[in-house]
């Protein structure tokens, strides 16, 4: 605008619509001021001592007017394209385009954009910034980019996908050297595993504890007990619920995780562990809440719900890192219980468990095998259930048949057991704590 305030351009009003057959017919509306929203009726204390009215402007709509009749097409053809935000396809004309520049363009000095130090990245820059032999570089650059992307996009079939996968770890074994830290550069890699997904345990389900607040053990504690191997027993009743911690002593411990840590492929020798029972005792109980992980995780291969956090299991000798996914996370609380439902609560403890170790029957190892075949369906086939039911028929008539030596020796097992019944054991059969085993 000039110094006059004068309008560049004149404004023009378009009314495309016909008139109105008949004239409208005005209406008399009955007005009460005291349903105002200024009227003092309405107003409560705190607007009676704070004066807000020049702070409020209202027309006399209430509100923003918006007259659909100044909008072009919208009422006669239906076009709603002006109701919103102009696209970037519309080319302004030269003369509107000197309008939209900047007032001060004229007195502003041309800057190298290369040496701007106030951006974080330099990549919003990068396309201004012109070279002088730029365009053979770029074309170059171009093709290249090109034959890569086409070679990627070839349709593979099953064995060289698999190829083109092992090649990969094969590359990374190898160059150590080119290996470098997104962040730390000066760290060198001294090692790769391969990161395969560990689908011997793909049956089960595996969660993260922990313990919130006052629920987490002090330095005296975690040396006490044996956190490697405790036990954590869930209990749902209809009037609370809650989960126990159990462990055993040290000794029994580490003989535990000895067996445990043994090939899947190995059977346990059934006189072996037949003697072996771990006594678990109660340590305390936790209240337990269930944490929802959000679904932005690694999906799964039957399009179930992904994970974000993994368990990872390094095996040095076969150079393999096997993963487990972690369905979700449960927090451990301390637990305060009521003294109206504490009777119910000590019906349902269980002082010590008492665990053994034996091997799956084949029923069992089907049932598991059929869960690890959804990803892994070489190594884990299924096995037809007629001749898992002929397997086991032959081996409860070899259990009905014992010897008569052997009835014996267990009767007089049974009467030595009998006559020393420690304190512990009678304890743990009390009414109030029931014993257990698993």
């Amino acid at each position: 605008m000039s110094k006059k305030q004068d309008y560049v351009a004149k404004i023009k009003f378009q009314n495309n619509l016909p008139a109105p057959l008949l004239p409208p017919k005005l209406l008399a509306v009955p007005e009460r001021p005291e349903e105002n929203v200024d009227s003092p009726q309405l107003i409560d204390s705190l607007y009676v001592k704070t004066n807000v009215t020049p702070l409020i402007k209202i027309d006399n709509d209430l509100g923003m007017p918006l007259d659909l009749m100044q909008i072009p097409g919208l009422l006669n053809r239906q076009d709603k394209k002006f109701l919103y935000a102009l696209d970037g396809s519309i080319k302004l004309h030269p003369e509107d385009r000197v309008l939209l520049r900047d007032p001060r363009v004229d007195r502003l000095t041309k800057t190298d954009m290369s040496k701007v130090t106030f951006l974080r990245r330099t990549e919003y820059v990068s396309s201004s910034i012109t070279q002088v032999d730029g365009g053979k570089k770029r074309g170059v650059n171009a093709l290249g980019k090109r034959m890569r992307r086409d070679s990627d996009e070839a349709i593979l079939n099953a064995s060289q996908i698999v190829e083109k996968v092992e090649s990969t770890f094969e590359s990374t074994a190898k160059n150590l050297d080119k290996l470098q830290h997104p962040v730390k550069k000066k760290l060198k890699a001294v090692k790769t595993w391969s990161l395969l997904p560990d689908t011997a345990s793909m049956d089960q389900n595996y969660f993260t504890l922990r313990l919130v607040g006052s629920a987490a053990f002090d330095a005296q504690e975690k040396k006490k007990l044996s956190l490697s191997t405790a036990i954590f027993r869930p209990v749902e009743l209809e009037e609370d619920e809650w989960i126990s911690m159990y462990t055993t002593d040290g000794k029994d411990s580490e003989n535990l995780k000895d067996d445990m840590e043994r090939n899947l492929e190995d059977q346990l020798n059934a006189d072996d562990i037949a003697d072996k029972n771990y006594k678990f005792k109660r340590v305390r109980d936790f209240d337990m809440k269930h944490v929802k992980q959000a679904q932005e995780g690694i999906s799964t291969i039957n399009n179930e719900d992904g994970f974000n956090e993994l368990a990872i299991v390094l095996n040095d000798e076969r150079g393999i890192a096997f993963y487990k996914p972690l369905r979700s996370r449960i927090e451990l609380r301390r637990r305060r219980v009521a003294d109206a439902i504490r009777p119910i609560v000590r019906e349902h403890n269980i002082d010590q468990l008492n665990v053994t170790l034996r091997n799956a029957t084949p029923k069992e190892a089907n049932v598991r095998d059929h869960l690890r075949m959804k990803y892994d369906p070489i190594n884990f086939a299924a096995v037809d259930e007629e001749e898992l039911d002929g397997e086991e028929q032959q081996e409860t008539k070899s259990e009905e048949l014992p010897n008569e030596g052997e009835t014996q020796n267990e009767a007089e097992k049974d009467e030595d057991i009998d006559g020393d019944i420690n304190e512990a054991g009678e304890k743990g059969r009390d009414e109030n704590s029931p014993s257990g085993s698993i």
